[in-house]
């Protein structure tokens, strides 16, 4: 059953990927040059010489946006055998990208583990990729926990989506 929802993701995200790129073409299938806005720009006919025309930076960019959801954490014992869900990243903080230290889900003689989450784990879970994160040593042990916002199980029930740009 997962597998099926593997493919449907990937096959999903593919066809909005093409849908978003074929948008650039004109009836033929070729680029449209109405679509690009350097070349109706004064500044790409000028160029004579051969040498790239500049860059006009007030055009802006077209970045990609998707939807993220408030997902578990999982922890992974050192068998291959999954723990308890240890926390909640939440969509706004992969928007915000902001580094966040969280709480592990227990701790020995009053002291908690916590694992951190860096503006590379919140960029890469952005892009659906599944995180692999260590927490800090307590009592001469770690633990291994991971964020798979892909996989629907370990999405948090009845979490609203938040739209975060992929940037350009």
């Amino acid at each position: 059953m997962r597998r099926r929802r593997f493919i449907k993701l990937v096959v999903g995200t593919a066809a909005l990927t093409a849908a978003g790129c074929a948008t650039k073409l004109g009836d033929g299938g070729e680029p449209d040059p109405g679509a690009d806005a350097s070349s109706s720009s004064p500044d790409a006919s000028s160029a004579s010489d051969g040498a790239p025309a500049p860059v006009d930076a007030s055009t802006g960019c077209d970045a990609q946006t998707v939807l993220v959801y408030d997902t578990y954490a999982q922890a992974l014992y050192l068998d291959g055998t999954y723990g308890p869900l240890t926390g909640v990243i939440t969509g706004e903080s992969v928007r915000d990208g902001v580094e966040l230290e969280l709480e592990f889900w227990h701790g020995h003689g009053g002291m908690n583990h916590r694992f951190t989450v860096t503006p590379a784990h919140f960029a890469a879970l952005a892009r659906g990729e599944k995180i692999t994160i260590e927490t800090t040593e307590v009592e001469d042990h770690m633990h291994t926990l991971f964020v798979d916002p892909a996989d629907l199980e370990y999405r948090v029930p009845d979490s609203e989506p938040v739209q975060v740009s992929l940037g350009c």
